[in-house]
């Protein structure tokens, strides 16, 4: 078996089945498909800007069935991201159709909830392949991924499903995904697999990724010598506290004091974070990234190409951190150095 390690800004170290993921996908997928990785690394380079994003991310509610100990949902300040409901349908089915007479090739559905909460994630992926999405991902705890899931994510069309498994034990898996059973969840994703193969599908590709913390620490190498056969790819992350002021010592990737002068953040070049009560925000975290519109109220495009958004980009690019003390913040607990 082929193994390649990449690493992404030192976040994340992936072990892949395939060699080089993005080799592997274009071969499956074709030319278009190398195209939009092109346009994909342009973006993460900060190049130049594009006249809309190359990645939506979709928070479609703020809601999880576990409490993990390194997430939002553990939080006691969880009240400050909360809200009721839904980001409605019709919202989804008009961005859809937006990004169709537009070149936006990639989302994710789920952001900080867990996506298999939402009934309609099946029909909503289907949407996004039929509206000209190239790349569709999610990520999910796989609590909720029965057989009958299963099924309809693969007939979906979803290239992509990351599976969030913290563990190589019962007794540290459970200890870090609280309300989740061990052995069930590694079932589902086993079953799936199974599944996805005998349907006679490559897609969704599976990665199985793990938070390194201090409580799994002495496991990391176990958890990647049992995945690697089954999954994909595993993905190794590095620990981020999800609340500005928390401790970092969980991480035993853990972060510095200040910020490495050469580390640029490129996401306002890349994406936007569209939440359910229709907030947007130009990062992956409605925490650490400036709110920059609202989806009810503006376009994709109109909040993509605003006077707002274009000033984020320039101080990103420029490391003027006076106006976005989040985005610094968040550039130290990430990368700083020691």
């Amino acid at each position: 078996m082929n193994q390649t390690i990449t690493t992404d800004k030192s976040k994340i170290f992936n072990y892949s089945r395939h060699g080089n993921l993005d080799d592997y996908l274009c071969s499956l997928k074709g030319e278009d498909f190398r195209e939009y990785r092109k346009r994909w690394k342009a973006a993460s380079s900060m190049e130049g800007e594009f006249d809309f994003p190359v990645f939506l991310v979709f928070e479609t509610m703020f809601k999880c069935n576990l409490k993990c100990i390194m997430c939002y949902h553990s939080n006691s300040n969880k009240s400050a991201y909360d809200y009721d409901g839904m980001l409605p349908t019709e919202v989804f089915e008009r961005i859809m159709k937006e990004c169709s007479g537009n070149y936006c090739p990639s989302l994710t559905i789920g952001g900080t909830s867990e996506p298999l909460l939402d009934v309609r994630l099946p029909d909503m992926l289907a949407l996004a392949v039929n509206s000209g999405f190239m790349d569709t991902m999610i990520n999910t705890n796989a609590t909720l991924l029965t057989e009958n899931m299963s099924r309809k994510l693969i007939k979906s069309g979803l290239t992509r499903i990351r599976i969030g498994f913290d563990g190589a034990t019962a007794e540290t898996y459970e200890r870090i995904r609280l309300g989740a059973n061990f052995h069930r969840v590694k079932d589902n994703i086993l079953n799936f697999i199974r599944i996805r193969n005998e349907m006679g599908f490559r897609f969704p590709i599976v990665r199985i990724s793990c938070v390194h913390l201090s409580e799994n620490d002495k496991e990391i190498q176990d958890f990647i010598t049992f995945w690697k056969p089954h999954v994909d790819y595993v993905s190794i992350q590095r620990y981020k506290p999800h609340e500005l002021t928390q401790d970092r010592k969980r991480g035993k990737m853990g972060a510095g004091k200040q910020v490495v002068e050469n580390v640029k953040c490129s996401q306002p070049f890349e994406r936007l974070y569209i939440r359910g009560n229709g907030d947007v925000h130009a990062c992956c975290s409605m925490v650490y990234g400036p709110r920059v519109g609202s989806i009810f109220d503006s376009s994709v495009s109109d909040i993509w190409n605003s006077d707002k958004m274009k000033r984020l980009r320039w101080q990103l690019n420029n490391c003027v951190w006076d106006d976005i003390p989040t985005c610094r913040e968040c550039l130290i607990q990430t990368y700083g150095a020691v």
